[in-house]
């Protein structure tokens, strides 16, 4: 009996270590002004938004997963340098497959970002603001807007893909140079607002449901009015 008995605990310690590390580890906090994630202790959770100072920077190495809960978002104002590879990528991605997140914000205005071999799925909207970069090998799933470009002087999309997102990409005030980046299977795929520039090949953006490429100044011609953020604000409200 007691032989038994030990057999029982020795079987839940082994379940209890399996558990433990089979679950999440917590995004860990800035030490140093630093934060790198490795692949050993992937899969990470971040439950809340987290803000990267300007003195801060973000390391990410290949074939780590970040599961993100519902209030979570990360604002990188610093060096951000979240490289995968073709064999091991890198995923930021809800914690729940039915909910979403806050997405990914750069806003590195001093520093460009570098960004390679990522899938950013399920969040509300990603964003470019007043900062310079690349995405390369980035796909973009399943995101309210896969990604919004805001007042930047350029970046760079090298063989990117958008599809499943409502808004593809959208581009206000700002510059996006594109090379083999597909943006399909979106419910609109390019959004130019007044300001916005693409530079690539526009025959890669095809099959979205309702527009592959809008353009503000011609959707507001007739009318003479402008898309204001008002507007944008009542479609994220509705989300």
């Amino acid at each position: 009996m007691l032989a038994k008995i030990r057999s029982i605990i020795a079987m839940a310690a082994l379940v209890a270590v399996g558990s433990a590390v089979a679950g999440e580890l917590p995004f860990p906090a800035i030490e140093n002004g630093k934060v790198k994630l490795v692949e050993a202790d992937s899969p990470y959770i971040l439950e809340q938004g987290m803000v990267f100072s300007a003195n801060d920077t973000l390391v990410v190495e290949p074939g780590v997963t970040v599961l993100m809960g519902e209030y979570a978002k990360l604002m990188l104002r610093g060096t951000v340098k979240i490289v995968g590879s073709e064999v091991k990528p890198i995923v930021f991605r809800s914690a729940d497959s039915s909910g979403s997140w806050n997405g990914l914000h750069f806003v590195s205005s001093n520093r460009p970002f570098e960004i390679k071999h990522l899938v950013v799925e399920n969040a509300f909207r990603n964003t470019v603001f007043r900062s310079k970069g690349i995405f390369e090998n980035v796909k973009f799933v399943n995101n309210y807007y896969g990604l919004w470009v805001d007042d930047v002087p350029e970046i760079f999309l090298s063989r990117c893909e958008f599809v499943r997102n409502r808004f593809a990409l959208s581009v206000r005030a700002g510059h996006v140079l594109s090379a083999d980046t597909k943006i399909s299977n979106n419910v609109y795929g390019l959004y130019l607002e007044a300001g916005g520039k693409f530079d690539g090949d526009q025959s890669l953006i095809k099959n979205n449901l309702e527009a592959d490429i809008r353009k503000e100044s011609e959707d507001m011609a007739k009318s003479g009015k402008r898309v204001t953020r008002n507007v944008w604000q009542r479609i994220e409200t509705a989300f």
